[in-house]
Formats: C-alpha cells, structure tokens, sequence
C-alpha cells in the first residue's frame, strides 16, 4: 500500500536493534559454567559485550531525531508510530541487558543512590537518549493530543474513515497503529518519569491536566472495567500520578500540589484504585502505587494542608485503600511496613478526626 512504502521509506531501520536482540537473546542462553568464566575475561571480550548496547543507542538517537508532532493518521504519523515501536522495543530489550558495572567507579557518583540515568548501572539509552534530545515534552503533548482525539468519537471516526481511504487499508490496521502508538508512548512515558531528573524539565501543569483528562475518562466511562490492555493509559496513567507524588519535593511542590487540587487528582486517583485494584492490579503495580500515596503521604506541604485535598466524602474513601490497597502489601511482605509507614500513619490520621 502507498502507506506501507511511505513507511520502508521513512523509518530509521529496525535492523541494529534486531540485530542486538538476537545476539544478546544468544548470550543469555550460555550455559552458566561459561557465564562465570565471563567474569575473568579480558578486556577485549568486555567491548564486544558493550558492542549490543552501543549499537542499541546508535539506533534508538537516530528514532529519537526523527519523532515529530504530527495531524494524527497522517502520513507523516504513521512513520512516527514506527519509529516508537522500535523506541519500546529498545526499552524492553535494554532491561534484559546485564547491568553496566563499571559505573561504580564513577567518581564523584552518589553510592548510596541508584544513580541517575547517566551514571546508573542499570542500561536505559532510550530513556536516557529521549531527554538529552529534550523529546519527553514533545511525547507528552503527543500523547495527550492523541487521547483527547481518541476519546472524541465523531472526530476519531472521522479521521480513521479518511485514513483508510487514503491509504489503502482496512480499518482494523489503523486501530493497530493506534494502540501502538500509545502503548509506546506510554511505555516511554513511564520509564522515563521514574527518574527525577526527567520530571525535572517536564511540563509539570500539561502532565497533571493530562492524568486528569484520562482519569476522568475512567471515572465516567470504566466504573466496572478497565477496558484495555496493560500499557494504554487508563491503566499506565496511575504509574504517572505515583511518580508525581513521588518526586514532588525535588520540583516545585507547592505549584504541583496546587495544580493536583485544582485537577482533584488525589480523589480521581483514589477512585481509580478503589475501581480497580483487587480484580485488576498486578501486585507490583500495586506496590509502586501504594509508594507513591506513601510518599505523598510523607510531603510536609500535603501534610499541612491535606484537608484541602480530601472533602468530607474523599477522606472517607481514601480511608478505604487501607483495605484495598495496603493490607494485602503487607499481608504479602510485612518488609514493606516502614516505607508505607507515612501512609498507615494517614490512615490514622483520618481516623481520628471522624
């Protein structure tokens, strides 16, 4: 079809990354006598082991350069939802690679940190590639522009009807490069807010606006079910709202919790959970999100001002997550006590002023 040549045509090859994947699919599969020999090789052998990652970041830089906003099944955006394909490809296989060890050595390097996305031992090029290439903010005004399309149902009908007389194909093909498209952003998005250090040159008012829309989509429109798959934002977006409350004393505190009431996240994000969590949580989704209400919980502008978050009927229901959410962490891994602790020691908060 002409979208498919436009496509062969357009996208930064696929080949490096594959090619990366095979080969470090090959080196996970040695047997384990020779693995721990690997560890006295020489250092020669130690440039080939780096060779799948350095390829792996010389293709993900040249997708990066090529992500640009576009009118949404364009024929420019097609070629973009391509290029992210391989981003999240990238993404996936880099968490198989063996951590960078030689990090350690960094000088001046915080040892009792994980690091930060340039001297962490874990690999996260694509990540790490997004924001040097100052990309996270385009990926999130893409995204959001993306689900305000898709949740307008006369306009989306409409695009998808033209994109496939345009280009030839069936309509089943553009939904597919829909889901793909905000599975990958999603999923970049994700990874990438984990790291302060990202969250610190984003757009902080545009992420928060867009939990929100996203939220209250669910809220209105997924009261039983979370009707899609595990990396579309309905269910990704409470990832995004745990790392906001995460981080939000390493950025500008006050505005985010000011704009976080404006938004009523803290009620949306309870709803989410209370909806959701004991039939469709994974337990470590669960965890990251409990951490995140956790170190809310710990934020001492929050904690001087929470009633101005939770009406009356809000702390009542955040009340609620303690059963839902936190008590079968903990029945799960008693470990986890102490860094839930600012959350249960809300929980009694709430409890004494009924």
């Amino acid at each position: 079809s002409p979208l498919a040549r436009h496509a062969c045509a357009s996208s930064p090859s696929l080949l490096p990354i594959v090619t990366a994947d095979r080969r470090l699919s090959s080196s996970l599969s040695l047997d384990p006598r020779r693995m721990a020999a690997g560890k006295y090789a020489s250092v020669d052998a130690e440039g080939d082991a780096d060779r799948p990652a350095k390829v792996c970041a010389e293709a993900g830089r040249k997708c990066v350069r090529s992500l640009h906003q576009y009118n949404i099944l364009s024929r420019e955006w097609f070629g973009v939802v391509d290029s992210l394909k391989q981003l999240a490809r990238l993404v996936q296989l880099e968490g198989r690679m063996p951590a960078n060890m030689k990090v350690a050595e960094t000088a001046g390097r915080n040892t009792e940190s994980e690091g930060t996305l340039w001297d962490q031992e874990a690999q996260e090029n694509a990540i790490r590639i997004l924001v040097e290439e100052a990309k996270v903010n385009l990926c999130l005004r893409m995204l959001n522009d993306f689900k305000r399309w898709q949740y307008d149902e006369a306009r989306k009908a409409e695009s998808i009807e033209n994109a496939m007389r345009e280009f030839e194909i069936g309509e089943g093909a553009v939904i597919q490069k829909c889901r793909v498209f905000e599975e990958s952003l999603g999923l970049l998005l994700w990874r990438a807010f984990i790291h302060v250090e990202t969250l610190q040159l984003m757009d902080i008012p545009l992420l928060i606006e867009h939990c929100a829309l996203v939220l209250n989509y669910c809220e209105t429109n997924q009261k039983t079910k979370i009707e899609c798959g595990a990396k579309e934002q309905e269910f990704i977006i409470m990832y995004y709202v745990a790392a906001l409350f995460k981080h939000a004393e390493a950025l500008n505190n006050s505005e985010l919790l000011a704009k976080c009431r404006e938004f009523k996240i803290l009620p949306l994000a309870v709803a989410h959970i209370l909806t959701h969590a004991e039939a469709e949580y994974p337990d470590d989704f669960s965890n990251d999100i409990a951490m995140g209400f956790a170190a809310l919980c710990d934020n001492e502008d929050f904690q001087t001002d929470w009633q101005e978050f939770l009406g009356d009927a809000d702390r009542s229901e955040f009340a609620k997550l303690k059963t839902v959410l936190v008590d079968p962490l903990l029945a799960a891994n008693a470990d986890k006590k102490r860094e839930l602790r600012p959350l249960t020691d809300f929980f009694r908060a709430l409890e004494r002023k009924r």
